[in-house]
């Protein structure tokens, strides 16, 4: 109809834009809505009053706008890649939305992220690669069983670390501009486009979010994670990005889960209860909030930016941010504040009747507990 106009490719992205600008400014009442308001404790979560959840849901909303007005105006969107992102990005979003508004258990979560995976790869094949794919070494060959049990361990792996990293306004929003961004710039076509979508809600949730104004809440930190992994996985298949350059995307946010999974039960308490020892409360303790999170945000961005423009430098970047992170993690003190066993800090809030939550902050409801 329109293929190849500017009309396809410019009005859906400016929709995308204006739904997630909508979204984030009518955060406040959706959030009481649906029963998706994050309460302050004074321990990890010092933020001043109730505040709403919706970040994810502006993304993702702007993301399924694009996707429809793309089918309506363009006759040969790529297929069957575009099916693949908008049901599994929007299921695993409705997997976090449930978990913002009722405590659901790591175990089905864990399920069902792997469902969607599974999901995904059987719509499009291209998802599914016979090589792991280096910058600096040649391809390795893999099995498919064998390709198949690591996207799934990766995909859940870096689902869970986005979600935890998830504490300190900036940070998740910070890093999904960044690997989107990056993503723009290793891929072309259909893919690229969706990075750029992504890229562009994303700024908009980062404007609101460095305000204070909203949180992204599960629905982001699984559905918007699951896109990006998608397209990343997508993008390595098809030999844009190399796998060393992946890892250094996502160093940061799976090295701090992995030592958190194991330093938290080293100290006697369990690897799903949150405290004040992430990477980013290291960074606001010793640097202050605002130097923390631009150092953190930084890191991220020149190391992916540096990897991604000339991927033979991805090693280096691999070994400056392995000697960046660790001297944080483990050469400074952490001020860990814990959250009683027993209230895990993944549970959620529960919705009044109406699906309304109180605002005040001293509500009987089930407060979720962001591990951020």
């Amino acid at each position: 109809m329109f293929s190849g106009s500017a009309t396809a490719t410019q009005i859906p992205l400016a929709v995308a834009v204006v739904v997630a600008f909508l979204v984030c400014l009518n955060a406040n009442a959706i959030g009481a809505r649906f029963g998706v308001l994050a309460h302050p404790d004074q321990q990890r979560k010092r933020h001043p009053c109730p505040t709403p959840q919706v970040g994810g849901m502006a993304i993702l909303l702007g993301l399924i706008a694009w996707l429809a007005i793309r089918y309506y105006l363009d006759e040969h969107v790529e297929q069957p890649l575009l099916p693949a992102i908008l049901l599994c990005a929007a299921g695993v979003g409705l997997v976090g939305f449930e978990d913002d508004q009722h405590d659901t258990s790591p175990l089905s979560r864990i399920l069902l992220l792997l469902v969607f995976m599974g999901v995904a790869f059987a719509i499009d094949p291209q998802f599914i690669s016979k090589t792991l794919n280096w910058g600096s070494f040649n391809p390795t060959f893999i099995p498919l069983w064998g390709y198949l049990i690591l996207m799934g361990a990766a995909v859940v792996g870096l689902v869970n670390s986005v979600n935890m990293a998830d504490g300190q306004n900036g940070v998740v929003g910070s890093m999904f501009v960044v690997w989107s961004g990056c993503l723009t710039l290793v891929t072309s076509g259909m893919s690229g486009a969706l990075a750029g979508v992504l890229f562009c809600t994303s700024l908009v949730f980062l404007a609101f979010n460095l305000r204070g104004k909203l949180f992204l809440g599960d629905c982001g930190s699984y559905g918007v994670t699951f896109a990006l992994g998608l397209l990343v996985t997508l993008a390595h298949a098809r030999g844009e990005v190399s796998l060393e350059t992946i890892i250094v995307w996502f160093f940061i946010p799976v090295a701090d889960c992995l030592r958190l999974l194991i330093s938290r039960p080293m100290r006697g308490v369990s690897p799903f209860v949150g405290d004040r020892d992430h990477f980013h409360h290291r960074l606001e303790d010793k640097l202050g909030k605002h130097q923390g999170l631009a150092t953190y945000a930084g890191a991220v961005a020149v190391s992916s930016l540096g990897a991604t423009l000339d991927p033979r430098f991805a090693l280096v970047c691999l070994c400056a941010l392995s000697a960046f992170y660790f001297s944080f993690a483990f050469l400074t003190d952490a001020n860990i504040v814990a959250v009683p066993q027993a209230e895990p800090e993944h549970d959620e809030l529960a919705a009044a009747p109406g699906n309304v939550v109180s605002l005040k902050s001293d509500s009987a409801a089930g407060r979720k507990r962001r591990d951020s």
